[in-house]
């Protein structure tokens, strides 16, 4: 997640054509963060698949830990931020009506991260107050795919792999294709294959845990292996897809090592990275908004600060109330 939200918020100020703070081996973090982001999602949901929790009970489970911060976030930016930060007297402003089927089309996602025209209509990131949540639509197609694969009993880790390297040759095909002839036919389904890739990824490391190391430190070796043959081939072969490749399974390793410590701080993480990931883009244009002048630096330091101390806050109240609520009924 500091990733995403350093990349984004790094360029926001000087325009998406800028490279990120953090930029490694050519590729920006934010995309590396969202690999990541995806492997975690397989990983975490071959584990719930292989303890039981299949069909509705999978799905109600992420819709518990994501649907109320996506309707929460949307619901900021529709009352709050849009008639704060839009110019009135645009041709374009957005009626109230729009701004409900913007909602709806948010929340249901249908057609998540659309533009919100009438605001920052001359901006850098013209019209996205929500910037980050097109992913979600393909996160949820993942785990539909899943799900069927695994009632369908398609669960062998061979077949898995098979899946996995069929994604890769698709990725550095398309890519290839597109390269060369400067079509833009895939351009819409390129990012799929490529999220495809980190989410089957996840799921066959959990597979092969069994064979793979148990400890923070073995991974930590690993993401060194993955990030220096990323360097290998960034400094000497020069193949782009091998670079993007290498050095995401680096981060993914290291994801691995963090999650492997023992460290309850990292170990607990993953509790903010929903609130995180959806908040750091609509507070970064709120913070650039208020205040233009700021250093790319300082926007940095204060929408990442902001965004986690949001979802700190809300993890801790979410706790009380739970605790409060389930005193209550123990007590009736």
């Amino acid at each position: 997640m500091t990733l995403i939200a350093i990349g984004y918020a790094s360029t926001m100020p000087i325009g998406p054509g800028s490279r990120e703070w953090l930029n490694l081996f050519g590729y920006d973090p934010s995309l590396y963060g969202l690999q990541v982001l995806f492997f975690l999602s397989g990983y975490l949901a071959w584990r719930s698949l292989s303890q039981g929790r299949t069909g509705l009970a999978f799905f109600r489970n992420r819709a518990i830990r994501n649907w109320p911060w996506v309707i929460g976030y949307t619901a900021l930016v529709v009352v709050l931020l849009y008639p704060v930060m839009c110019d009135h007297d645009a041709r374009n402003v957005m009626t109230i009506p729009e701004l409900l089927i913007y909602f709806l089309k948010t929340v249901t996602l249908i057609q998540p991260g659309t533009q919100l025209h009438g605001a920052l209509d001359n901006a850098l990131y013209a019209c996205l107050l929500q910037g980050t949540i097109w992913t979600f639509r393909w996160g949820v197609v993942a785990y539909i795919l899943l799900n069927l694969l695994y009632a369908l009993r398609i669960r062998k880790p061979a077949l898995y792999g098979l899946g996995l390297i069929a994604l890769i040759l698709a990725h550095v095909a398309l890519n290839s294709w597109t390269d060369k002839t400067g079509s833009d036919a895939f351009a819409s389904i390129l990012p799929g294959v490529r999220l495809g890739i980190a989410f089957c990824f996840g799921i066959v490391v959990r597979q092969m845990m069994h064979r793979l190391p148990r400890k923070a430190r073995g991974w930590a070796l690993l993401s060194v292996g993955m990030l220096g043959l990323a360097a290998l081939n960034y400094y000497g072969f020069r193949w782009t897809y091998g670079i993007e490749l290498f050095a995401t399974a680096g981060w993914c390793a290291l994801a691995m090592a963090l999650l492997h410590g023992s460290n309850t701080l990292l170990t607990d993480w993953i509790d903010i990275v929903v609130p995180t990931y959806l908040g750091i883009w609509p507070i970064t244009q709120a913070w650039l908004a208020a205040m233009p002048t700021l250093s790319v630096s300082q926007l940095v330091t204060l929408s990442v600060g902001t965004t986690v101390l949001v979802a700190l806050f809300f993890r801790v109240l979410g706790r009380v109330l739970w605790r409060f609520v389930h005193r209550r009924i123990q007590t009736a």
